[in-house]
Formats: structure tokens, C-alpha cells, sequence
């Protein structure tokens, strides 16, 4: 049973489209929005962030033809070793300690020189897609995948292109601020301001910019993030389309990937919700069925990001 009203739920979910659509905007504004006073649309938001509920609007790259993020799955009898490696190497973007097919993800800003033993399957990723949360329950959701996969579907293949990084203005100051603003688009921005140097009216420049060449997300879990069990995907299908649109309707949040000709997906499921056991049932069906061709799933166990 969920710890919170439906009013309470409400309003969580209209503060998380809210600040999603308007990573900036005043508390005030975004209360009127909601239709409750600021003091508690405040007291809501800074509570949903202490109790993982919510985590700050962030932003992640885009893809370029110049500027691009690279995976890799490894299957190793030593992984701790090498996540303490990886732990250290300069450019790591994210590293995961997994349980399940593959045993280390690791993402990085350029290529590895050497692609360790027993890599399964590595690669350029995609732009990210994030799927906006739907307001629903388990039974719900799961009531709307099974659906649609009660219905015929075309193939669908999503494709991945990589174009020339737009030079407008604000380019030279976008990437600057960059790292300070990865996750967390709302900070004070006077000390970031100093620190790298730069007038505001450049660093407005610098952050309009990274609007344009990032995707902005705000991770968001109803029941609080602890009551979540994380996992990785890998899907192989040719209807990647409906793949993207069945994890979109879990209500939680989900990051979606392209890596070669595979799906890499990670998602959040409610651990004593309704919808674990039958979610990982359907995957069968969809073999069955040939919406899927194979698919691997793994747990991260531990996660590391080097600019945090």
C-alpha cells in the first residue's frame, strides 16, 4: 500500500511534469501551476527529494558526429578488479558492478584503447530517450502493455544518426558549465559563476545552449526510489518502436538507449508492487510472439560516476 494520499500523489506528479517542462522555473509560478501555495509546493518538493520521490531536472549530451559516449558489456571472473580500474580512468562517464548476463557496464567519453576480454557487446550509444512517467498504478500499467501487445504492430526500427554539432551562440560556454550542471539544472549559479570565470551573461548563454544539445530529464518514483529495484535491459527486436512504448507506460522512471542493433534500457520496477513477476513473464510472450528476437537482463549492484 502506497505511504502517501492521493492528493499527496497528485501533486507530486504535477510538481514532476512541472519542473520537467520548466527546469528553472520559480516556486511560485510552478505552485499556481499545481494550484496549491508556494510554502507547500516548496515543503512538497525538497521533501520528494529527501525521500527519493524526486531527483533534480538534469541534462545528458546528445550525440555528434565530434562528440560522442561509448558502452561496453563485459562478462569477467574479474570484475572487481577491473571496476576498481575503471573507477580511476579519465574519461569514465558511468560504471556499473552488475549481477546477471554481463557483469560491467562501462561508459565512457571516448573509445577504449583496449577493449577488455570477454566484452559481449560494446559500441556508440543513441540519444537518450526518457519516456515521460505516466500517473497510473501497477495494475494499470501492466494492464496497458499487455494490450498492446494483444494488437498487431508494423516493424519499427529506430534509427541513429550522428550530426554536426550546431556552432551557435553560447557553444564555447555551454561545455565549461557543463559538469555543474549534469545533475542538478537548479543550483545557485553565482559560485559556478566565479569559479569557472565568466560573466552571467555569458553563463545564460552557455546554459540556453546546453538545452538545445541535451536532453533534460527528472528522475521520478511515486513511492520513493528505495522501493525500487533497478535493472539493465538488452533487446533485440524489430519492432524497436513498440519495445521504447511498452517501458514508457511503467510508472517510474526509465532511460532508454540504441547501442549497434540493440536496446539497452534501465528501468526502476516496484520491488512488493503488482508488476514485477508479470513484467518479466511478458518478455517470454514477446518471444513467443517474435515481437523480440533475445534479450539479457542484469542488476547493478554497485554504480559509480566520476564527476559527481
Amino acid at each position: 500500500m502506497s505511504t502517501f494520499s492521493k492528493e499527496d500523489l497528485d501533486l507530486h506528479y504535477c510538481i514532476y511534469r512541472t519542473l520537467l517542462t520548466d527546469p528553472r522555473i520559480y516556486y511560485h509560478v510552478a505552485a499556481k501551476k499545481c494550484g496549491v501555495a508556494r510554502n507547500t509546493f516548496t515543503k512538497h518538493w525538497e521533501e520528494g527529494l529527501e525521500q527519493g520521490i524526486f531527483f533534480s531536472p538534469q541534462i545528458r549530451p546528445k550525440m555528434y558526429s565530434a562528440r560522442k559516449e561509448y558502452i561496453y558489456l563485459v562478462q569477467t571472473d574479474n570484475v572487481h578488479k577491473l571496476y576498481e580500474y575503471y573507477k580511476n580512468y579519465p574519461y569514465l562517464v558511468y560504471l556499473a558492478y552488475t549481477l546477471g548476463k554481463f557483469d560491467l557496464l562501462i561508459q565512457t567519453e571516448h573509445p577504449l584503447e583496449v577493449i577488455p576480454h570477454n566484452t559481449i557487446l560494446w559500441g556508440s550509444r543513441s540519444d537518450y530517450q526518457y519516456p515521460h512517467t505516466p500517473q497510473c498504478t501497477d495494475k494499470a500499467a501492466l494492464d496497458t502493455i499487455e494490450d498492446l501487445l494483444d494488437r498487431p504492430h508494423e516493424k519499427s526500427h529506430i534509427p541513429v544518426d550522428y550530426p554536426d554539432e550546431p556552432d551557435i551562440m553560447g557553444h564555447q560556454w555551454g561545455w565549461k558549465i557543463y559538469p555543474y550542471l549534469k545533475y542538478d539544472l537548479r543550483p545557485n549559479y553565482t559560485w559556478i559563476v566565479k569559479k569557472v570565470g565568466m560573466s552571467f551573461t555569458s553563463f545564460y548563454r552557455g546554459y540556453e545552449y546546453l538545452l538545445k544539445v541535451c536532453s533534460v530529464l527528472l528522475p521520478y518514483y511515486p513511492h520513493g526510489f528505495v522501493k525500487y529495484s533497478q535493472h539493465f535491459f538488452v533487446i533485440w527486436s524489430d519492432y524497436e518502436q513498440l519495445i521504447c512504448n511498452l517501458f514508457g507506460c511503467l510508472p517510474s522512471h526509465v532511460s532508454i538507449t540504441k547501442l549497434n542493433d540493440a536496446l539497452l534500457i534501465c528501468a526502476c520496477i516496484r520491488e512488493k508492487g503488482t508488476i514485477i513477476i508479470p513484467f518479466f513473464k511478458l518478455f517470454y510472450k514477446m518471444l513467443e510472439i517474435g515481437f523480440i528476437d533475445k534479450f539479457w537482463t542484469t542488476t547493478p549492484i554497485f554504480q559509480w560516476n566520476s564527476d559527481i
